[in-house]
């Protein structure tokens, strides 16, 4: 991410920001740009009074650029759903952004928005069956519980996850539509990356079953970056795809703030363009310094991962995959 300044006073404004604090200006935010001050040239996102999106418009009473990508919303007659559905646009926001600024397609072949986000909540029913969140040929469900803290906590250590967040989720999520819209018609993309993870046409109803049933290989952190990135190649190649995002938006936002050497661009296209050792260089001393600052505070570890030269290679396949594109 990067720093902001109000148009209209220059004091700081951050990304999920609706007003700049210093001088109360009503401000909105451009995928392309930085803030802007809402008005008739930059009309606010038809959500901004339900879930406080700050987002622009490209006409009055229209969705943003990010909104239009959820297709369905949680009920919101059930007390939370509001809070829930807007914690969960925070995030994907964020993930917009991301996608927006590395150049991933946004649209489908007819220029429908996709992926698309479905936002379901369980039914009041219990003895109906929850909400799984998955994707299916672009369309993405996500269960909102995932934006209650408590739930997800329980969540994760009932499935022995180091880490769960939202913003995780949602860069896994969309790593299976971009598998398939930037290989689906090139067979010798496709053939690259099964080198590189493995053939995805394996049965994955009994790979995940084996999964569940087995846990994983006793030396798995030496070629996967979690543990249920063995089940599958079609998870391995999303759960490297989200430490991607999580290391091009780290290292962006740690050289915004000078926490990173002045040697990696500032821009997330960019960095995008070095190689994924480098990248892995500075994000690896950034994150050890930082998971020593959130003990030190008491708080969770920051990146409980280890990025491994063959997790590394991965995750370099998936930088080239997504550069590649740009030439295309």
């Amino acid at each position: 991410m990067r720093r902001f300044r109000c148009p209209s006073c220059q004091h700081e404004v951050f990304f999920p920001n609706t007003a700049c604090l210093y001088c109360g200006s009503v401000l909105g935010f451009a995928p392309g740009g930085g803030f802007a001050l809402i008005g008739d040239d930059n009309p606010a996102c038809a959500n901004r009074a339900t879930i406080d999106c700050n987002w622009i418009a490209p006409e009055p009473g229209a969705l943003c650029l990010s909104c239009r990508h959820t297709t369905v919303v949680p009920d919101l007659t059930v007390e939370g759903n509001i809070e829930k559905w807007a914690r969960i646009e925070t995030a994907k926001r964020r993930l917009i952004r991301l996608l927006y600024r590395l150049e991933l397609p946004l649209n489908d072949d007819e220029g429908n928005p996709a992926p698309v986000f479905e936002l379901k909540g369980d039914p009041i029913d219990t003895g109906k069956p929850r909400v799984l969140t998955g994707h299916e040929n672009g369309t993405i469900t996500l269960n909102i519980v995932e934006a209650d803290d408590a739930e997800r906590e329980a969540m994760r250590s009932a499935m022995g996850e180091p880490y769960r967040t939202l913003s995780g989720h949602v860069r896994h999520e969309v790593a299976h539509h971009y598998f398939e819209a930037l290989t689906g018609n090139d067979p010798a993309q496709r053939e690259a990356l099964r080198a590189v993870f493995g053939d995805d046409r394996a049965d994955y109803g009994e790979a995940l079953k084996a999964h569940y049933e087995n846990g994983p290989p006793a030396d798995w952190a030496q070629s996967f970056i979690s543990s249920y990135a063995t089940a599958h190649p079609y998870e391995d190649f999303a759960e490297t795809w989200a430490h991607v995002m999580h290391v091009l938006d780290g290292l962006e936002t740690a050289r915004a703030f000078s926490l990173v050497g002045a040697d990696l661009p500032e821009d997330l296209h960019d960095l995008a363009l070095r190689p994924m050792e480098r990248l892995a260089e500075s994000w690896v001393a950034l994150s050890v310094s930082l998971n020593a600052v959130n003990q030190a505070m008491g708080h969770e570890t920051f990146y409980p991962f280890v990025l491994s030269p063959t997790v590394i290679a991965k995750m370099e396949a998936i930088r080239a995959l997504i550069t590649r594109n740009w030439q295309l």
